[in-house]
């Protein structure tokens, strides 16, 4: 027996210690009182606590008692998956089941996470579904592109990308929608007539070197770039400073994570054309952004675009020779003038690492240096072809030159000209009809000026037919074609249907029940979302230039756009595709303290079955603090009582109790204990058998990583910060059992809460 080191503190304050002597004491009874024998001495609260079994073990038969946790934390930490396996029958996962966590931008599923979390259940444990619809935690941006208006971007033939960027041209006088921040920097529209070619610009002023980022200019996007899809940057730059440097990258803007697209340009006191692109590898990228920290000066910049990449417009003949990534420049040759070519170093590439490097030793005629590519065929007369190429020049060549030629008789045409920048790259395109016969040589004149050119991207082969879609009005013109209020409802039906398929489908029968509607009464007893019954910090959505939702980040109210239709369709949707016997519910908050909530959420449940379809059971989630007034009673009592007279199932879905303190004295624990304990108790008292589900916990402990955003600095669950059980387990036990359990234990069983103790 483990007893040497807890018996004495017991027995000396109920047995009298007669003196000793010479270090050996004597153990007597006192004259009047019979023996004692250990099974009599009680046991103190923390002894009756460890005595208890499992949760579980005091569930009555019919109903399951559950628990709310996080479906990484079961998954990921051994300790606490045992305490919630051990302890509960029943498990809803979090938040890894909500619209926002399974649906992506594009509205493709992702059960990555559920998939884990079900294949590390126990066969026994059940899962309840939470939750299918909801205003928060939906994926807004992909609801809002399903009734954004329809975007018609304008474009000319020649350019390279359809811009989405507003005020691009800083034409209106303005930089909005801009905004910059960083390093004391400002942001300013330029004087009249500053512009490139144009009255106004973008004015970034960084008064200090520092990284790129610490000063930066940003555009919010009104939706997400699409995953997989390649974009362009492209502007006009300069600055004070010859030796300026401006960085483009985009990010989310507000995790200000999924940061990709960087490009940086040399910029000088002259205008330079800057352009870069990257295809987007995430789906909620939403934020362009210029990086002016690295060179103080002041940044001009004018004609800012950024889009999708429009589609190669022209038939490149050159193929693997248009780039020189694989270290050599294939095919090229060339001759005259003592010139040379060769590949660059690694990292001379234009936003990669290899060009093709060509050097003029001395001043002559453009043709007496010229890099030629045998092309596969003779082009054919009639047709229009074209150049595309970057260009990188040590010096500034006038007549820096593409044309073709006939290998044979050195005849030529499609003469098409550039001037090269120093140390900056640059574009260089053009077009011609041809109308030689033979014309099979592509060719580079550079021989009018001595010096080292970088050549990359080269592209040549015939044009394509202009798209018949794009108008030819003036570039970077958006017009927005607004969806009809039947177009938005039937687009955003067919997304619920799509998502509750999804969902249940995948799930299948690993899922007990739904609650298919979660909070759909305000707390003004009215439907949510419904004539614009929003929470405070939403407002009505505006359609101008585009559709604001003026709603916080993934909040969506589905009866905003359906209309009261929402709650059935979604009930119509549940029973159609969950497996026979799934039972579906409603569920809201503050049901206990507001009894006109209560009926008007009865009322959204009529509303439904008069609409045709069957709501099995109504949830009370039970956010409450510890209470042990007859008035918190009384309302407990009555709203058990009300939901038990609907006939339907009833169930606690989210109860937890606050303390308002993470570091609660005795008194505050007993009183959580006794408000868990009446909770079970009247809910057992006013619900009949047959309509009882049961009671979820939410959460598990008292840890902070469980409480980072729900209920902070609190101590409201049934286990400490340490899976230790708090006063509340024994009495959420004793209120389930419907008896202080711990009257069944003796003195004998105090061993059981000193198990490290050695014998």
């Amino acid at each position: 027996m483990k007893l040497h080191k807890i018996i004495l503190p017991i027995v000396v304050g109920v047995l009298m210690l007669t003196g000793c002597d010479d270090q050996v004491m004597e153990w007597k009874t006192p004259d009047g009182h019979n023996s004692v024998d250990f099974s009599e001495i009680p046991l103190n609260l923390a002894e009756k606590i460890a005595n208890y079994d499992f949760i579980k073990a005091y569930v009555p038969a019919g109903m399951t008692v559950g628990i709310g946790c996080g479906a990484e934390l079961y998954i990921s930490d051994p300790s606490y998956k045992q305490v919630v396996d051990d302890n509960f029958q029943l498990i809803v996962a979090g938040n890894a089941m909500k619209h926002s966590s399974v649906v992506r931008n594009n509205g493709d599923l992702d059960f990555t996470t559920i998939d884990a979390f079900l294949n590390a259940l126990p066969a026994d444990m059940k899962v309840y579904g939470h939750t299918l619809l909801w205003h928060t935690q939906q994926r807004q941006a992909y609801l809002k592109s399903l009734i954004a208006p329809d975007v018609v971007i304008e474009t000319n033939p020649d350019d390279v990308l359809e811009n989405i960027i507003e005020n691009s041209d800083f034409e209106n006088g303005t930089t909005n929608p801009w905004s910059s921040w960083g390093n004391g920097s400002s942001r300013n529209i330029s004087a009249q007539g500053e512009g490139y070619e144009s009255d106004y610009a973008l004015v970034l002023t960084n008064p200090a070197e520092a990284n790129a980022y610490s000063a930066q200019a940003a555009y919010d996007l009104s939706g997400y770039l699409e995953e997989g899809t390649t974009y362009v940057f492209q502007f006009m730059a300069r600055s004070n400073s010859p030796a300026g440097q401006l960085q483009v990258q985009v990010q989310n803007n507000q995790s200000y994570g999924s940061q990709e697209g960087y490009s940086t340009f040399d910029v000088g006191t002259s205008w330079v054309l800057c352009q870069s692109e990257f295809t987007c590898s995430f789906d909620n990228v939403n934020r362009v952004l210029i990086n002016f920290g690295k060179i103080a000066g002041d940044y001009y910049i004018d004609n800012f675009k950024f889009g999708k990449k429009i589609e190669e417009k022209m038939i490149n003949l050159l193929g693997e020779d248009s780039y020189f990534e694989n270290g050599t420049i294939g095919t090229w040759g060339g001759w005259g003038n003592s010139s040379t070519r060769s590949v660059s170093e690694k990292g001379e590439g234009y936003n990669s690492d290899y060009s093709m490097v060509m050097v003029n030793p001395s001043d002559a005629d453009s043709w007496s240096a010229q890099t030629a590519y045998t092309l596969p065929a003779a082009l054919e007369v009639g047709k229009t072809y074209m150049y595309s190429a970057m260009v990188k020049a040590t010096v500034v060549n006038p007549d820096f030159t593409f044309q073709v030629q006939n290998p044979t008789s050195y005849d030529g045409e499609g003469y098409v000209s550039g001037e090269t920048v120093v140390n900056t790259w640059i574009p260089i395109e053009g077009e011609f009809v041809c109308t030689k016969e033979g014309m099979s040589r592509l060719c580079i004149n550079f021989g009018k000026t001595a010096g080292t050119y970088y050549v990359d991207n080269i592209k040549f082969g015939e044009k394509k037919e202009t798209s018949t879609t794009r108008s030819t009005r003036a570039a970077g013109g958006i017009t927005y074609v607004y969806k009809t209020p039947e177009e938005k409802k039937a687009a955003l039906l067919g997304a619920m249907e799509s998502w509750i398929k999804g969902m249940l489908e995948h799930t299948g029968s690993h899922v007990e029940a739904w609650d298919v509607i979660n909070e759909p009464i305000a707390d003004n007893n009215q439907w949510r979302g419904i004539g614009g019954n929003f929470m405070s910090e939403d407002s009505h959505p505006v359609e101008d230039n585009g559709l604001e939702l003026n709603w916080e980040s993934d909040h969506f109210y589905w009866g905003y756009y359906i209309g009261q239709e929402y709650a059935t369709k979604a009930f119509e949707y549940a029973h159609k595709y969950a497996p026979a016997g799934t039972k579906l519910f409603v569920n809201d908050y503050n049901l206990e303290s507001n009894p006109a909530k209560l009926n008007a959420l009865i009322d959204f449940v009529k509303y439904i079955e008069d609409n045709g379809q069957v709501v099995d059971g109504i949830g009370t989630q039970m956010h409450v603090s510890a209470d042990t007034t007859a008035t918190f009673k009384n309302n407990v009592d009555n709203m058990f009582r009300t939901m038990a007279n609907t006939g339907k199932l009833v169930r606690v879905t989210e109860l937890d109790v606050r303390l308002g303190t993470a570091t609660p004295s005795a008194g505050q624990l007993e009183a959580q204990a006794l408000t868990y304990q009446y909770i079970a108790e009247s809910y057992l008292k006013h619900v009949p058998e047959s309509q009882r589900s049961g009671i979820t916990i939410w959460t598990l402990t008292d840890h902070p990583r469980e409480h980072e955003y729900w209920l902070p600095d609190e101590s409201p669950n049934l286990f400490n910060k340490d899976y230790g059980r708090k006063h509340a387990y024994k009495g959420f036990c004793d209120g389930l059992a419907g008896r202080d359990v711990s009257e069944d234990f003796s003195g004998d069983d105090y061993v059981n809460a000193y198990p490290d103790e050695e014998e």
